[in-house]
């Protein structure tokens, strides 16, 4: 026979591990609105990324696209700075 502190600890065992049985049944059953992803993975409240190149925000699901070859290719591709000409040397 168990003394009455090991019984207490094993009640509370046992009730921690249903607690995380259940709440991981909870979860793969009904997924919280922050867990759905698009089709192409992403998390549908992702913000933007920067992209470090010009500093200006990048949608993440376009980018995912852009890498699985679904968009044009010259959609992300570096701007080149313009041509300044001159008056000559």
């Amino acid at each position: 026979m168990l003394p009455v502190g090991q019984k207490q600890m094993l009640g509370m065992a046992v009730m921690a591990g249903l607690m995380t049985v259940g709440t991981f049944v909870y979860i793969l059953a009904m997924p919280p609105a922050y867990l759905h992803r698009t089709r192409d993975g992403v998390a549908y409240f992702t913000p933007p990324v920067i992209n470090p190149v010009n500093g200006k925000p990048l949608n993440v699901d376009r980018l995912a696209q852009y890498y699985k070859g679904n968009v044009a290719a010259g959609v992300y591709a570096v701007e080149k700075p313009a041509v300044v000409k001159s008056g000559g040397h």
